[in-house]
């Protein structure tokens, strides 16, 4: 038998608890943390601060997604893309960062 490769019928995105997208956007946040942690003294003042606040709320976003929506394929698509926004954060004030040195 063969199973579709389509990426709407993964698991992750179909039928999961969302667990697994806090636990992966949990570890990608605390390591973008920590380097916008290092950053935050670096041209321009407060861009690494504000990418901090930023990747905090949409942790905690995906967390109030993953408590109070219903629908699983919505809340799972949902933590999906807040979990590539957390990174997306982190790289464009890297970028704005590295433009201002």
């Amino acid at each position: 038998m063969s199973e579709s490769q389509k990426v709407t019928r993964q698991e992750a995105l179909t039928s999961d608890s969302g667990r697994t997208w806090l636990i992966v956007a949990g570890v990608i946040a605390a390591l973008c943390l920590v380097m916008l942690w290092f950053m935050r003294e670096l041209p321009p003042l407060g861009a690494a601060t504000t990418g901090m606040v930023a990747i905090v709320i949409a942790y905690l976003a995906m967390i109030a997604i993953r408590f109070g929506v219903a629908r699983s394929r919505l809340k799972l698509g949902l933590l999906a893309v807040l979990t590539i926004a957390i990174v997306l954060i982190f790289m464009t004030v890297g970028w704005i960062t590295v433009f201002a040195a």
